[in-house]
């Protein structure tokens, strides 16, 4: 009897461990569960809040992508405006260059009061203008007529510098002639003279029509006069001078910058000549 209590008893406790065990593992697994739980609701919560952010990011992009479709399209449209104004200024600038043309030569880079010199033959005077054929490797080569105006343009005898009239002049002479820097681009081209030279022996070395850029006097009296020409004359203590069509005296002192001449020289640049244009 007492062995079956004993029995009893032993089964008694063995059934509450089991039982208390259960329990224990029950309370476990349920924590876990709740972790389980707690994330699948953080995954959620992440899934959720990940796709506002992409809609915003591609919201974001689609708008800046339109914004810069937009930029360009601005800059492309002012830049078609720059480039307008631009090409219109061009084809202003043409046109007006189509009026006259630049000679060919070293010419306007002393001044612009730089000319060059032409010559050839006569082959008309008409209309009070000559027509000449310039056999020069400046300007054009060939048929060319020279405009005389009375009042600024000097004819000269290249012997002596006296004046002569333009209907003295002869067909088949040879002159020299200083014209400007442009011409016409009329069939024969037109120039302007300033000077021209004419009657000239075939002995006599042509004079030069200078502008006078420096006179500077040098240690034994000489000078040593320098022209836009972009030549240096040697001119001794005792050269000729004359003035043009007065009877005024004048000194080598009195040729100054600014101021133009004709140069009878040598072959050395040494001055023989001078005759002084009053200004």
């Amino acid at each position: 009897m007492k062995m079956s209590r004993k029995i009893m008893c032993l089964l008694g406790s063995s059934l509450l461990i089991v039982a208390l065990a259960g329990c224990g593992t029950t309370e476990r697994t349920q924590p876990q569960d709740s972790q389980q739980e707690d994330q699948q609701s953080g995954d959620e919560q992440g899934q959720a809040g990940q796709q506002p952010g992409d809609g915003q990011g591609q919201e974001d992009q689609q708008s800046g992508n339109q914004q810069g479709q937009e930029d360009q399209l601005s800059g492309d449209g002012q830049g078609q405006e720059s480039q307008q104004p631009a090409d219109s200024q061009g084809q202003e600038t043409q046109a007006s260059a189509e009026d006259t043309e630049q000679l060919p030569g070293d010419i306007g880079q002393a001044g612009e009061n730089t000319s060059v010199r032409i010559w050839g033959p006569i082959l008309r005077v008409e209309d009070g203008n000559v027509v000449i054929d310039n056999r020069s490797e400046v300007s054009f080569r060939g048929e060319m007529v020279v405009t005389v105006d009375p009042e600024h343009t000097r004819i000269l005898d290249g012997e002596n510098g006296y004046p002569v009239e333009v209907s003295e002049l002869n067909e088949g002479e040879a002159v020299f002639v200083y014209i400007g820097p442009a011409a016409t681009m009329s069939e024969p081209p037109m120039v302007n003279a300033s000077l021209i030279l004419c009657k000239i022996p075939s002995d006599l070395r042509v004079p030069d029509y200078v502008h006078v850029t420096a006179m500077e006097e040098q240690s034994d009296g000489s000078y040593l006069l320098s022209g836009d020409n972009g030549i240096q004359y040697l001119v001794p203590a005792d050269c000729e001078i004359l003035p043009f069509l007065t009877r005024n005296v004048v000194t080598l002192q009195d040729v100054q910058a600014g101021g133009s001449c004709l140069i009878w020289s040598d072959e050395r640049r040494t001055a023989q000549k001078i005759v002084l244009f009053a200004e």
